[in-house]
């Protein structure tokens, strides 16, 4: 049983593409942020690395596949943000429409070459 992810559209690799390697990155913090999350539905951009219940907030969020033709729409859920590859929870690359859940003990969200991530109800 998988928890907090919800597949659709296109599932795994495609087209022989390999989902890029998981990186370290420092957790991003959007403009204006003051390190607590707004109490509104927020948006994620489609690149970066960011802090649950810090910089985003826990929900189910949908992003309509890559952000252009060239590339796989990539993410993970992650207990930390050191670049282990065993922090990683749960991810996938596609070159569909995603969805995802991130769970409030997630500690990171991290998406790369994704469009804009919307929050789902």
């Amino acid at each position: 049983m998988l928890i907090g992810i919800v597949g659709s559209g296109s599932s795994g690799n495609t087209g022989g593409s390999s989902p890029p390697p998981y990186e370290a990155a420092p957790a991003r913090t959007s403009a204006g942020a003051s390190g607590t999350v707004a109490a509104s539905a927020q948006e994620i951009p489609g690149d970066g690395t960011f802090l649950v219940g810090e910089e985003i907030r826990p929900g189910t969020y949908r992003s309509a596949g890559p952000a252009d033709d060239t590339t796989g729409c990539y993410w993970a859920r992650l207990k930390g943000t050191t670049g282990d590859s065993g922090e990683i929870i749960a991810n996938n690359s596609g070159k569909g429409p995603v969805t995802v859940t991130v769970l409030a003990g997630d500690k990171a969200f991290q998406t790369s070459g994704c469009q804009t991530w919307k929050p789902l109800p």
